[in-house]
């Protein structure tokens, strides 16, 4: 069994993050050095192929992660300012939703239950792969 793939709304805060940090610029924030991205976020967005829609979700997991801090909101003509503080990991992505589904007790209850399955179905298909090697 191979790993599973990271999920596409992880792909896109990785996407977003990498694109702001390569038009991003050394500054000096709050007495320390740090780089900064100045832009138009929706442009960054619509240049990498992705819909507005994403725009929100993707810079709330970016904030939630620890990864990026707004400086200044843009606006019209006005660039916004975004702190790039540290890379989004797979981790710390999981992390965040798990603690999303377990503010709703019921889902996270299912989710719970999902996962539970989810681990014993790949312990009896890992058995069931040796006694397959086994008879081979």
């Amino acid at each position: 069994m191979g790993e599973e793939a990271p999920p596409k709304l992880f792909e896109h805060c990785s996407t977003i993050f990498e694109a702001m940090k390569r038009e991003s610029s050394p500054q000096k924030v709050e007495g320390a050095h740090t780089l900064v991205y100045e832009g138009f976020l929706t442009r960054l967005f619509a240049e990498r192929g992705m819909a507005t829609p994403y725009y929100t979700t993707v810079m709330r997991r970016l904030k939630a992660m620890g990864c990026v801090r707004q400086l200044s909101r843009g606006g019209g003509n006005s660039p916004s300012k975004w702190e790039l503080l540290e890379e989004p990991t797979i981790e710390k992505f999981e992390q965040f939703e798990e603690a999303r589904f377990r503010a709703d007790t019921k889902l996270g209850q299912t989710m719970d239950g999902v996962k539970s399955l989810a681990k014993r179905l790949a312990n009896v298909e890992a058995r069931l792969d040796l006694l397959e090697e086994k008879e081979a």
